[in-house]
């Protein structure tokens, strides 16, 4: 790796993990939508992506880390990883697709990133500590630009979508509740085998949700055309998992709460994604919240000391 690169990467590589982790989630809600306009319902996307994601979860891990690990977890570990799991990958995941099913891919992208003000909140209640300075305003900047970037806060917008945002706000909540979880069980636990039983845990759900709530949906799966499938799988290989351990990876070095923030850079992608695949059209407001967004990320990465080594 040539020294420029390798300085680079020594300084920002978890960050930059969190970046690329952040760039390929935008894309989930533009192919959710191309889906829905081939008529597939929420429950077969959300219980193929879960069938199709635990066979490489589970053979990442073992390639990791092998068995010994993942059968020696104890059960208190085990059990909150597959709470956050419960959680995050099943109630989040269905809410935040049912609200795609209401909002545009872009305002559900926007209102998803209210999820690092609350990793924040819940941190600073946690340890009693109240954040510095240096992140509360790059909370602010993250936000401003937020608002900006979906179209500025107007009422008639809010009302047209409430039940969406709410839906919306709802997953954030329980994503920021994951991201916690993660950052203090994988510390014990390693970040593997959180993610496998988080996983697991998310898949039993939903196999259940779709056995008791919706047997027809279940039928869909056997009609499904060929182009469907392949779009669920491009969703779950790029989308889901690889992100996943993007993320987790970056966690654990990096804390929850920076790995939030810097991950604010996916709303200006999605917003870039649905100008060119849905034909949404982005506003100089919604340029201008992009920018502060990106804006709040350089508040939060400066001055930052150099790890040793």
């Amino acid at each position: 790796m040539p020294s420029g690169l390798a300085r680079l990467w020594q300084r920002h590589g978890d960050v930059l993990l969190v970046v690329l982790g952040a760039l390929l989630v935008s894309g989930k809600g533009i192919i959710a939508k191309l889906l829905y306009r081939d008529g597939i319902a929420v429950e077969p996307i959300l219980l193929l992506r879960a069938w199709f994601s635990l066979p490489l979860v589970w053979a990442w891990s073992l390639w990791r880390v092998g068995w010994r690990p993942l059968l020696a977890t104890p059960s208190a570990l085990l059990g909150l990883a597959m709470l956050a799991g419960f959680a995050s990958h099943y109630a989040g995941a269905w809410m935040n697709f049912v609200a795609l099913t209401m909002i545009d891919a872009s305002l559900e992208r926007v209102l998803l990133f209210t999820y690092p003000a609350m990793v924040v909140l819940g941190r600073a209640l946690m340890t009693r500590r109240w954040p510095s300075g240096r992140v509360l305003a790059a909370c602010a900047l993250t936000y401003v630009g937020v608002a900006c970037a979906v179209g500025g806060l107007e009422a008639g917008l809010w009302r047209a979508n409430a039940l969406g945002a709410a839906l919306v706000l709802g997953s954030a909540a329980l994503f920021a509740y994951y991201l916690i979880a993660n950052e203090r069980v994988a510390v014990s636990l390693g970040s593997v085998p959180f993610i496998v039983y988080a996983s697991s845990a998310a898949a039993l759900a939903l196999t259940v949700h779709a056995l008791l709530v919706d047997e027809r949906g279940l039928l869909e799966l056997v009609r499904m055309p060929r182009h469907d499938l392949g779009l669920i799988l491009l969703m779950t290989a790029l989308t889901n998992v690889l992100p996943l351990f993007l993320f987790s990876a970056s966690i654990r070095r990096i804390g929850a709460q920076r790995a939030a923030l810097v991950s604010t850079i996916g709303p200006p992608a999605t917003l870039s994604l649905a100008a060119l695949v849905l034909g949404e059209t982005l506003a100089p407001v919604q340029m201008l919240g992009a920018g502060l967004i990106l804006a709040g990320i350089v508040v939060l990465e400066s001055r930052r000391p150099v790890a040793a080594g």
